[in-house]
C-alpha cells in the first residue's frame, strides 16, 4: 500500500497554501500532487475544480468537497497606505479585528506580504460604542506601507486577496488529536477523501468508478459542484464539509448533538437521498465506525444541495466532519473525526458496488 503524509502534516501543508475563492492556483497545484499518489488519472477543469478518477466500474460514485476559503481583497489603498478591504465569502466582523493577515502578491509560497487589520483602539471608543462590534467597513490592513506609492511597490494593489496567517496546529499539547487553523472549511475533505482512496487502494473496483472532487467556489454559490456535477453526471454523489459542533454559545438545542471526536456527522433529511444515508448507518455500526446523526430539514448549503438536482437528479448525500468556530481566524476540529470520514467513504464506496439503488422506477405503465 502507498504511504503519503500522516493527517496532521497533510492538513499544515495544504493549508498552508492560500485557497481564497476564484484564487486558488497554489492550493490547487498541492492538492492535484497529492491527488496524484493514488488516481488513475487527475484533471482540472475550466472553473478549477480538481477531478481525480479510480476503478473502471459502469457506475460513476463522485466524493466532493470543496477547498475554496474565505478571506478578504483590496478594494483600496488609502493615501496613507492602509488597505481598505472587503470579505470573500462570509466573515464575521466581530472575529477578525485584529488577526494577522498574508496579502497575496503573486503566485508563490512566498509571494506574500504581512498585514494586520487594524480599527479605532478601545481607549479612543465612545464610551456608548464599545459595546457594538466594529463595521467591518472601518477596519484597514496594516501593512507597512507610508503611502500608496510605496504599498504598489510592494504589489499590494486592488484586487489582491489576503488570508488568516494561523498555520495549523495542535490544540493544547502535540499529543493532542484537535488541530486548530484557519480554513477547515473545507480543505479538509481532501484529507478525508484521500484517507479514503488509501484505504481503497488494494481493493477491486471493478463494478464503481470514484471521482474524488476537490471543488471551488462553494462559499459564493456552490458553482464548483455544479460544473462538476453536470460533467461528470455521477449515479451517485457524497459530498464532505464540516458541521457546528457543540461549543461555548453553541447549544444542542439549536445545532443537534454534534461533538468533536464523535465522529463523521451523517446528513439525514430531504437533501439527501434516504437509501444512501441509511447505507451508511449500518455500514458505520457493522464496521464499527463511530458516528453521529445530522438533522438537516432542508437545503443543507453544501455541494450537496447542489449535486442532488443536477442533470435531473442524482442519489446524494452528506458526510460532515464537526468544526467548532467556524468561519473564524481559528476553527478546531479532530484527526480521528476526519480520519473516520476516510473510512466511511470507503466502505460505503464498497457497498455501493454491490448496491442495486435506483435512480428512477416506473410506477405504472401507460396502456
Amino acid at each position: 500500500m502507498s504511504k503519503i503524509l500522516d493527517t496532521f502534516s497533510m492538513l499544515k501543508d495544504i493549508l498552508d497554501k492560500p485557497g481564497v475563492t476564484g484564487f486558488e492556483e497554489q492550493r490547487r497545484r498541492c492538492i492535484a500532487e497529492y491527488f496524484s499518489k493514488f488516481c488513475d488519472s487527475v484533471s482540472t477543469d475550466v472553473i478549477g475544480n480538481i477531478i481525480g478518477t479510480a476503478g473502471h466500474g459502469e457506475k460513476t460514485v463522485m466524493l466532493a468537497g470543496h477547498y475554496d476559503q474565505i478571506g478578504f481583497m483590496i478594494s483600496y489603498i488609502e493615501e496613507e497606505g492602509y488597505a481598505c478591504f472587503k470579505q470573500v465569502g462570509t466573515w464575521d466582523p466581530r472575529v477578525i479585528y485584529g488577526t494577522r493577515v498574508r496579502i497575496w502578491t503573486g503566485q508563490q509560497p512566498t509571494s506574500f506580504v504581512t498585514g494586520t487589520i487594524g480599527a479605532q483602539p478601545v481607549h479612543l471608543v465612545e464610551r456608548e460604542e464599545r459595546e457594538k462590534a466594529i463595521k467591518m467597513e472601518d477596519m484597514r490592513i496594516d501593512f507597512g506601507a507610508s503611502n500608496r506609492a510605496e504599498a504598489e511597490k510592494l504589489g499590494v494593489l486592488p484586487g489582491c486577496v489576503a488570508t488568516i496567517d494561523s498555520s495549523v496546529a495542535r490544540l493544547g499539547t502535540e499529543s493532542s488529536d484537535l488541530v486548530v487553523g484557519a480554513g477547515f472549511d473545507d480543505s479538509c475533505s481532501i484529507a478525508a477523501f484521500l484517507k479514503c482512496l488509501e484505504l481503497l487502494e488494494d481493493k477491486r473496483l471493478d463494478k464503481v468508478k470514484v471521482c474524488v472532487v476537490a471543488t471551488v467556489q462553494e462559499e459564493i454559490g456552490l458553482r464548483g459542484a455544479m460544473v462538476s456535477g453536470f460533467n461528470i453526471a455521477p449515479w451517485c454523489a457524497i459530498a464532505v464539509d464540516v458541521t457546528h459542533a457543540i461549543a461555548p454559545g453553541v447549544k444542542a438545542t439549536k445545532v443537534g448533538e454534534i461533538k468533536l471526536g464523535g465522529g463523521p456527522a451523517i446528513g439525514v433529511g430531504p437533501n439527501f437521498t434516504k437509501e444512501l444515508w441509511t447505507m451508511m448507518v449500518e455500514q458505520a455500526k457493522v464496521k464499527k465506525i463511530p458516528f453521529q446523526i445530522e438533522p438537516v430539514p432542508a437545503a443543507s448549503g453544501t455541494d450537496a444541495w447542489a449535486l442532488q438536482v443536477v442533470r435531473g437528479g442524482r442519489i446524494s448525500g452528506l458526510v460532515s466532519v464537526p468544526n467548532r468556530y467556524m468561519h473564524s481566524a481559528n476553527e478546531v476540529i479532530s484527526i480521528k473525526d476526519l480520519e473516520n470520514v476516510g473510512k466511511l467513504l470507503a466502505v460505503t464506496i464498497e457497498a455501493l458496488q454491490e448496491s442495486n439503488i435506483q435512480t428512477s422506477q416506473i410506477l405504472k405503465k401507460s396502456k
